[in-house]
Order: C-alpha cells, then sequence, then structure tokens
C-alpha cells in the first residue's frame, strides 16, 4: 500500500507543478504580448524623429537599438526549374543536371533585389553588469 501512496503524492506533486507551469506559460505570453505592444510605441518613435540607439541610463542596463533587416523570399526548386527550362528550352538533359547540381543554393550576395524588410528592437546589456529592477 505504501507504493501506492507514494505514486499518488508523486502524481499530486506532478499536477500542482503542471498547473503552476501553465500558469507561468499563460503569464509569459502576457508579458510578449506587452513587450511587443511597448516596443511598436519605440520603434514608431526612433522611427519618426530618425534615433537608432538609446542609451539606458543606470548601473549597466545598455542599449536598446533598432536595426532593419532585408530578406527575400527563399527560392523554390519548381521556380528555378521553370526558369531554367524556359533558358534552355532546348536541353532538358542539362537542365535536370543543374537541377542535382543546385540542391544547395548559397544565398545570394544581392540582397537588394525584391525581398521585404523588418525592423527588430533589442537590447544589449554589458557583460559584467547585472541587472536588478526591484
Amino acid at each position: 500500500m505504501a507504493n501506492t501512496e507514494e505514486v499518488k503524492n508523486v502524481i499530486r506533486s506532478w499536477v500542482a507543478l503542471d498547473d503552476e507551469s501553465r500558469q507561468i506559460q499563460v503569464r509569459q505570453k502576457e508579458i510578449r504580448d506587452k513587450k511587443a505592444e511597448l516596443s511598436a510605441t519605440i520603434l514608431d518613435f526612433m522611427r519618426s524623429n530618425e534615433v537608432d540607439n538609446f542609451s539606458l541610463e543606470g548601473n549597466g542596463l545598455g542599449t536598446i537599438s533598432r536595426t532593419v533587416r532585408t530578406s527575400r523570399p527563399p527560392l523554390r526548386r519548381n521556380v528555378i526549374r521553370t526558369q531554367l527550362l524556359l533558358q534552355f528550352s532546348d536541353q532538358p538533359q542539362r537542365v535536370a543536371e543543374a537541377l542535382r547540381a543546385i540542391e544547395g543554393i548559397p544565398e545570394g550576395d544581392d540582397m537588394s533585389v525584391g525581398g521585404t524588410q523588418r525592423e527588430l528592437l533589442s537590447r544589449r546589456i554589458p557583460r559584467t553588469a547585472t541587472v536588478n529592477l526591484s
């Protein structure tokens, strides 16, 4: 019987920890959503005032930076195949060979063609400093 009681206690503890974990996840999502909302406000301010960095005053709070990244959609095998067949319509065998060789296309150096831009907000904290916000 002691074995059954131990298992029941372990299960109760596990359920309690699972409940606590779920509550923390809900709170974490609320924090992420609020942070995203505040980030949008900060980014709007930085964009409209042409500010790229905020240096935070205090004991090692670091900086908040705005960066713009440009990315383009990945090349799809279907698009590559279609374009190769259009360019080399008289040589379908060479197109098949080229497709086999292209499987690991390195990223192109020219990122100015097409793509989307994303603004990111990041905070950098000096390594030696610890942040205590209590």
